[in-house]
Formats: structure tokens, sequence, C-alpha cells
């Protein structure tokens, strides 16, 4: 089947670029925890002409939260609205396990109290069996402000809504890696390094971009509640939109119940494995946990996976280095470098001086066609077998959500770092990330 791949939404995602890796008392899951330079997230969207972009706006009327569009338009920052300023003040990320994106599983650890530790069958700090891990089935660790230390230890991740219209046509939703003006990456991010004759970029020896995961959670369950009400008397209702679509759960309220959910999980990186735990370009499954007869159990995610292979920093025309390191040289000469530490000039360098732009200085990979070919192998695909798959500039057989024409739909945006990828363990240093996304409409 052919299919025709427009460019519908380019979404910049920076996420904590000031952050450190920490590591827990374990053998197998890292922390990724909030500095006190942390800056937050921010998101910023761009629809061109094919699609418009909507914040979600959260109204709450008697006791009911309502979700409906703000104003649409082709291009949306998320740091400009009220309703995102959580994303500012995030303590940080902790290894969870989701194959869903409503069963999150939390780990769990012993501790000298347990019985195997004291026969020392066990230690203090080691990771129990999946099958004794926690259930957060509310969104209970979601969002954690960085006052939430000890929520935060036991696990922590991210998630934030917005809207998407479609105004000339439906389209199929998938993750796309795009072109030299956007497109979906994860890097981690050089950071200033003070030499003898001033600062300079150092590559980052950073773990965390084998194990960050971005889902998107959406159904077209359409509203029928009081919520189009309360949308026609905003200043945001416009009348060609009559119905609207998405029904998500409200945080440590109830559960989402059987709505039919489509979880579409995003793996950068595929084949980078900063860690050594597997051969350098080789691919290796992910079997993330889901709810098996009430156990958590890991799982194939075969229809719901996308897959790209690993980035990287473009290369400097003149083969001196790299494009980033030659314009951060450019930066730095106006700088106050004197008064200022590493972390500060890492913030005024990729958020002032490049306003999180950096497609251009980024060599983006390319996706696996078809993520059944990787479950043709059982776990391990080597690097020469991962170089005979086809690849383009998106998945063909697992997309987001399908858009019907002028009808709102709602989706929730998730980051977290799975635990149960080969590269979630706790041998790591500092780490800083930038996170790009860009989601492309199929048409038949």
């Amino acid at each position: 089947m052919n299919k025709i791949y427009i460019k519908l939404i380019a979404i910049s995602l920076t996420l904590v670029l000031a952050v450190s890796m920490v590591v827990l008392t374990s053998y197998a899951w890292f922390v990724l925890s909030g500095s006190p330079e942390v800056a937050g997230i921010q998101v910023s969207i761009g629809g061109g002409n094919t699609i418009l972009i909507a914040p979600d706006i959260r109204q709450e009327a008697d006791g009911v939260v309502y979700h409906y569009p703000g104003g649409f338009s082709d291009k949306l920052h998320f740091s400009q609205h009220e309703s995102y300023a959580y994303l500012q003040q995030l303590g940080g990320l902790t290894p969870v396990s989701t194959a869903n994106g409503i069963d999150w599983y939390l780990p769990a650890y012993y501790t000298y109290g347990d019985e195997q530790v004291r026969q020392g069958k066990a230690f203090s700090g080691q990771l129990k069996d999946v099958s004794e891990f926690v259930l957060d089935y509310d969104l209970s660790h979601a969002n954690l402000p960085a006052e939430e230390e000890d929520l935060i230890q036991k696990g922590s991740y991210v998630y934030l809504d917005f809207w998407v219209v479609s105004p000339g046509s439906d389209y199929t939703l998938r993750v796309s890696k795009g072109d030299e003006n956007g497109g979906s990456f994860l890097i981690d991010l050089m950071q200033p390094m003070q030499t003898e004759s001033g600062y300079v970029l150092a590559a980052d020896t950073a773990d965390a971009s084998g194990a960050v995961r971005v889902g998107f959670l959406a159904n077209d369950v359409k509203i029928v509640d009081d919520t189009m009400l309360h949308y026609q008397n905003s200043g945001f209702f416009r009348s060609q939109y009559t119905s609207l679509r998405g029904v998500y759960m409200e945080p440590h309220v109830g559960s989402y119940g059987d709505i039919g959910s489509r979880f579409t999980i995003f793996e950068p990186n595929g084949d980078l494995h900063p860690n050594g735990m597997a051969e350098p370009g080789s691919y290796v499954l992910t079997q993330p946990l889901a709810k098996v007869n009430g156990v958590a159990t890991p799982v194939s995610i075969q229809d719901r996976l996308t897959v790209q292979l690993a980035s990287s920093w473009t290369a400097a025309e003149n083969g001196a280095g790299t494009m980033i390191e030659q314009i951060f040289q450019a930066a730095v000469r106006g700088m106050d470098t004197q008064n200022m530490e590493s972390t500060q000039i890492s913030q005024s360098f990729y958020q002032e001086y490049l306003q999180g732009q950096l497609n251009s200085y980024v060599e983006k990979g390319s996706f696996v066609k078809r993520t059944s070919e990787l479950y043709a192998y059982e776990n391990l695909i080597l690097p020469e077998q991962l170089g005979q798959l086809d690849t383009a500039g998106a998945t063909d057989d697992v997309y987001i959500i399908k858009l019907e024409k002028n009808i709102p739909q709602r989706i929730r945006l998730f980051v977290w770092l799975e635990g149960q990828d080969v590269d979630c363990i706790n041998e790591i240093s500092a780490s800083s990330f930038f996170l790009s996304l860009e989601l492309a409409g199929g048409s038949e």
C-alpha cells in the first residue's frame, strides 16, 4: 500500500536542559533527577498549513474538570501558557515501565528487613522480581515537583495534553524523521567545559539517551458531557468544530476504564547503547511490563512501537568537529563567561542563543519501516541484520491515531525512562539531552 506522508506537526521538546544522572542503590534501574539549575520542559509545536494546534484548557466547574482546546494556530509554545507552568517545576524522572500508558509499574527493592536479605539470598537495594513491582494506575507518580523527593525515587514520569485538528482532510498520524527544518530525535547535549583558552563544548558521557521513551495515548471517544457547552462559552470556540474527541483520566480519580485507547511508544536511538550493554549498532527488543492475569509481566509491543535509529551531531563542513561546536564559539564570544558557571553558559547557549532550535545541527536517524520485521528476531538484532531492514521517514505499520477533518482531537503525551530497557542500568554519569518530535500524517 502506497502512502503519502506530509509534514503535520513539529514538536520541539527540551526535556530538563540541566539535569544530573543520580545513581540509586540498585543494580538495574537508574535515576534522572533534577538539580537546582533544572529548566523544566519547554515544548513548541508548529503545524504549517496542514494542521492546527491548540493548548489544552483545563476548567473546573462544580467539582468536575473539563478539557477543551484553546486557540488553534499553526504554532504553539507551551511555555507561554500558564496551564503548562508545572513543566518548569518538575523534580525529574526515575525509571518506570509501561506497555499501554495506563498501567505504570514502579520498581520494588529489597531492604534490610526482608527475609531474603537476612538469609544472604539478596542484598539491600537489589531489584525484586517484576511480579512484586508496584502498580500506579491513577497517575500518582506523574508530573512530580522537586519537593516530592520520596515519590520521585520510587518512580516518576511526565505527561501533558494538547489538541490537534486537521482542517483540510483525514490523516493518520505517525512519528516522523522530518527534514532540516524539523524532525524527531533525542541527543545528548554537549556541555561547556573550561580550558586554558576558554570554554569549549565537550561530549557528555550520558546514558539517558538509550532508555528515554515517548508515548502517545490517544482515543477517538466522543466527549458527550458538558465540555462542549464550556467550550462554546469560552473565547476559543469556532463554529466549525461541533464535536470534540479524546477522553482521559484525571490524576488520582478512578481509572481509565475500557475505552479502547491506543498507546504508541516512540523509541529514539534504538541502536545506541551508551552503557555498552549490547553491541554497538545492534537492537535489543524492549519488553515493558503489562498486567497479565493480574501480574506484572514483560510483553511484546510489536503493534505499538516505532523505532528510530541513532541521531548524531552534524559534522562541520571543514571537518573540524561539529557544527554545534562551531556555533558555540560564535555564541560564547558575546557572553561574560568570567561571571558565569558552566550550567549558566549551557542554558544561555541552548535556550537563549539557539532558542531550542537544534534541527539544523543534528543528523536525524531513520525509522525502521516495519516494526513487525524487528519481531522476526527473538531478542537481539545484530548490526548486519539491522542494516538489512528497510528504513524510512516514518514507521509504516504503527500509527498514533486517525484524524477526521475538522474534529479536534486531544492527545496525551508521556515521557519516561523505560526500566525494562537493556541500557537502563546504574553505571551512569551526569547527562543532559534534547528531545525533538515531529508528527506526520499519511493519506492513502
